[in-house]
Parts: C-alpha cells; sequence; structure tokens
C-alpha cells in the first residue's frame, strides 16, 4: 500500500461530509484509535445542531484512492480572532481525536496537518479531550515549526476494568469500596419495589427521555445550566441515532413507584461508557445515584463489555467504583 504522504492532502469544505461520511467509519476501524466520540454518526448528530458556519474536512488517500488519515476540523470566531478547533465541542464529546491508518499514523497526520496550517486562515489553534497516547499532538508539533506550541494534561477520564461477574468486579476492590457499594445498593433496594427499566423502542424514549431530562436537572444547579433547549434537542437526536445502531443504554431506577434515578451510557465495542446521569435530591437518603451506576455496572459485565468509561471528571464517586485515571490533552498553537 502506497503511504498516504507520498499523494497531495484535500482541504475540503464541510458540505463534503455526506460524501465522506461513508468511508469514515470504514477508516476508524483501521485507525490507531476508535472510540464512539470519532465515528461519523456522532459528528454528523452534532452537526445537524451546532455546526460551524466554517469547517473543514482535511484528508489525504493512497495512490488507490482509498482514504487513510482525516481531520474534521472548524473555525471559531473569539474576540476576533480565528481559532483553529477539531470539529465538534469537548462539553459533550469526552474523546476528541483525528483518523489514520494504524501504523502510519504519525506520519499521515503530519500531511493532514500541515495542509491545514497551509491552506486555512488561522491565528491560533486549540485542542481538547486528545486521548493521551494519540500521535495527533506529536504531528502537530512537527509540522508547527515558527510558532508557539504548547501541550499538556487536559482532563481526567477514569475507567474501571471489569471482569466476568459482578461478584469477582467486587472482589478487586478495597474491602472499604466493596462494602459501600454493597451497603448503598441495599439502601436503595431492599425492603421496597424497585425496578431498573431501559429504553428498547422509540415509544420507551418518548416516556423516559423527559424523566431522565429531570433527574439531570434536579441533580445539580450546572447541569440545570448545562440543559439549555438547544442542549436537549441535540441529545434526543444522540438518543434516536445511538437507539437506532444499537448502542443507547438509556436506564431508569424507580422505587415504590417513583422515578428517582436515570443513567444514559452507550456500550460501543467492548466499552461502556456513563455519558450522563442524574437523580432526585429528595431521596438522596436511598443513594439512588449510587444504586444507578451500580446497576449500569452490572449490565456492563452481563453485556461483556471489558471497560467501564466514567468519562471526564474526578468526580469522587467514580473512585468508590474502583475507578483509575486515563488522562485527555489540550494543546496549543499560536502564530
Amino acid at each position: 500500500m502506497t503511504c498516504a504522504t507520498d499523494v497531495p492532502v484535500e482541504v475540503r469544505d464541510d458540505t463534503e461530509f455526506d460524501r465522506v461520511a461513508p468511508e469514515w467509519d470504514s477508516l476508524l476501524a483501521q485507525s490507531y484509535d476508535n472510540r464512539l466520540f470519532l465515528t461519523s454518526i456522532w459528528h454528523r448528530v452534532w452537526r445537524q445542531h451546532f455546526a460551524s458556519s466554517e469547517a473543514y474536512l482535511v484528508s489525504s488517500r493512497n495512490a488507490d484512492g482509498e482514504l487513510t488519515g482525516l481531520l474534521p476540523l472548524q473555525i471559531e470566531v473569539q474576540d476576533g480572532k480565528r481559532i483553529l478547533t477539531l470539529s465538534g465541542d469537548w462539553n459533550v464529546m469526552d474523546y476528541m481525536d483525528g483518523l489514520a491508518l494504524k501504523g502510519q499514523a504519525r506520519e499521515v497526520l503530519r500531511s493532514l496537518w500541515e495542509g491545514a496550517l497551509r491552506e486555512v486562515r488561522w491565528d491560533a489553534l486549540s485542542l481538547r479531550h486528545v486521548p493521551s497516547g494519540s500521535p495527533l499532538l506529536d504531528a502537530l508539533e512537527d509540522v508547527a515549526s515558527g510558532t508557539q506550541f504548547e501541550a499538556g494534561q487536559d482532563d481526567v477520564c477514569p475507567v474501571a476494568l471489569l471482569c466476568s461477574s459482578w461478584d469477582g468486579y467486587l472482589q478487586m476492590l478495597s474491602k472499604k469500596q466493596r462494602h459501600e457499594i454493597r451497603r448503598k445498593l441495599r439502601r436503595a433496594q431492599e425492603g421496597a419495589e424497585w425496578n431498573w427499566r431501559r429504553v428498547e423502542t422509540v415509544a420507551d424514549l418518548d416516556r423516559d427521555l423527559p424523566i431522565f431530562f429531570q433527574l439531570h436537572e434536579a441533580s445539580a444547579r450546572e447541569k440545570q445550566r448545562f440543559m439549555t433547549q438547544a442542549m436537549r434537542d441535540y441529545f434526543r437526536s444522540l438518543s434516536e441515532a445511538m437507539l437506532e445502531l444499537g448502542y443507547l443504554r438509556l436506564n431508569v431506577f424507580s422505587r415504590e413507584g417513583q422515578d428517582i434515578a436515570a443513567t444514559m451510557s452507550f456500550l460501543y465495542r467492548d466499552r461502556y461508557l456513563l455519558y450522563n446521569s442524574g437523580y432526585d435530591p429528595a431521596h438522596s437518603a436511598h443513594s439512588p445515584g449510587i444504586a444507578a451506576v451500580a446497576l449500569s455496572m452490572q449490565d456492563a459485565i452481563e453485556e461483556k463489555a471489558g471497560v467501564f468509561d466514567f468519562l471526564s471528571g474526578d468526580e469522587p464517586y467514580k473512585y468508590q467504583f474502583g475507578a483509575t485515571n486515563t488522562f485527555t490533552c489540550k494543546a496549543t498553537v499560536s502564530r
């Protein structure tokens, strides 16, 4: 196979998305990393609701015309400056990255960055939520001569490795962690009728997504500010798309007939992603939030997921479940 760096890099405006999308996921399956947030469908839904007025697809192909690298980019104008970023929004995309064939990634990405920095008019560049270990930032640094390049840790993404059974998983935790999870799960379940239901159909989604929104906003003031009507519309479209693909895991925990906690998660390949959650503070004595996470983790184990990804943020409850930190990185380039 001819290396992508032997052929010109294309920088096209984002109207080419529909043309490239069929090849996008095929490349992702062969890329150095394959995460749900990097799929074409996730980007498609985001574009439908929040797309920048100026966006680009930077791509490379081999001599046979096969896609070997892809950088989805956009321009954001801040204080009169044109800021070049990865397409999307780090507030709703916990991992952001480019795509390139495994084994050729750094050289392919280097070519893509060269083309982007040459062809797109920009004043500064800002990247967020790039998974640590990604070659994206090294490739950018390779071609950022004559500029000020800075990179460092961005956020923590705690993850827990799973095993074949819930009891086996609990045995991997410390005695204190194991005791606390069992105690809070009993508090939520014992002495009451309880139910843990999952959205399976569009009718289920119509019923439970408003409940998720209600519990999400009730659980924290910052979540209430986050969940604008525009964001609700985005979550609705995202849930519909992920349900159709079989990735959505939207669950509601009820106790004595009252819905008191909900989680929105996704199962992609062997990774169970806890995307967002909420609970009713009026029922905090029953630990509904911890119960919902524990039940989500049990589901993940039953579905043979290998990793439970708590995604961005260092909230204490994640470490109660034995999660350990992985990291994302950020970088800036200024002329």
